[in-house]
């Protein structure tokens, strides 16, 4: 594969519709394809877990660099460590212009992968990406992927994290305390429309999103960040999300007409 999820959300700039629609889907068929068919539960989504690359373009890696392991001084040298290092050959912002329809996605490391079941044993889960059950240390199923992969998206549409969430100098207690409320204020809401998460979106998401997009995504994305892990959409049935379905022109009648020029003007037409 070309790139991952982290490469991708490097490029610090948003993106549209189609490709945050394409992206999504193909997770989603990855997701389904494990939970349903193979009975498992990733446990470890996370942007470097995710594989992309291109359908129709040759893709050139850089020459490989051989970099000699050199010890510092005071250390005794053993073979716990390789003779040489070599980074990555993939060439970064291959895939910035590369056209939406031809992404392929795939979902990679699946060694910490387990059995769907309830589970209380502790998953390898980064801290940010889990869900509140895992922050309570509650008992936990395959809904957790779908938590995280609510966040993955979020992330990969926006390029921000949707919990920036602080750990340095933190005690475990405090970084849980910070994750919960980080979560309360975006997420505590009506279950059908929740006003706060859509003008979050419409504060970060590129002006030809789309305003009905935009809240079409919205939905999207809180059929997936449930608090509650019953009540979390699974893959299967967010494939029939209208947000995947329905494809809405940017700018077309069917999307509220020209957008606004300003972030604050697009958020209230968003609420109206």
């Amino acid at each position: 594969m070309v790139s991952d999820g982290k490469d991708m959300i490097l490029t610090a700039r948003p993106h549209d519709a189609a490709y945050v629609r394409t992206i999504s889907k193909q997770l989603l068929l990855g997701l389904d394809l494990l939970h349903r068919q193979a009975s498992l539960t990733a446990v470890d989504l996370q942007p470097a877990n995710i594989m992309i690359s291109t359908a129709h373009r040759d893709i050139l890696l850089e020459p490989p660099e051989f970099s000699l392991v050199t010890w510092l001084d005071e250390m005794t040298m053993d073979d716990s460590a390789p003779k040489y290092l070599i980074p990555s050959q993939r060439r970064r912002g291959q895939l910035d212009e590369a056209d939406c329809s031809e992404l392929m996605v795939k979902l990679g490391d699946l060694g910490g992968a387990v059995q769907n079941q309830e589970s209380n044993d502790k998953p390898v889960t980064p801290t940010a990406l889990r869900a509140p059950e895992l922050i309570h240390r509650n008992s936990w199923n395959s809904s957790i992927d779908i938590w995280a992969l609510g966040y993955l998206i979020f992330e990969l549409a926006t390029n921000e994290p949707l919990f920036p969430l602080g750990t340095f100098g933190l005690s475990k207690e405090q970084v849980d305390d910070e994750h919960l409320d980080l979560i309360s204020r975006l997420l505590d809401g009506d279950d059908h429309i929740n006003k706060t998460l859509i003008r979050h979106l419409a504060d970060r998401l590129p002006v030809n999103f789309g305003a009905t997009n935009i809240k079409c995504f919205a939905s999207f994305l809180w059929s997936m960040l449930q608090q509650h892990p019953q009540k979390r959409e699974s893959a299967a049935e967010l494939l029939y999300h209208p947000f995947l379905t329905e494809h809405v022109s940017e700018k077309g009648k069917h999307d509220g007409g020209t957008e606004s020029s300003g972030q604050q003007s697009r958020s209230q037409m968003l609420l109206l």
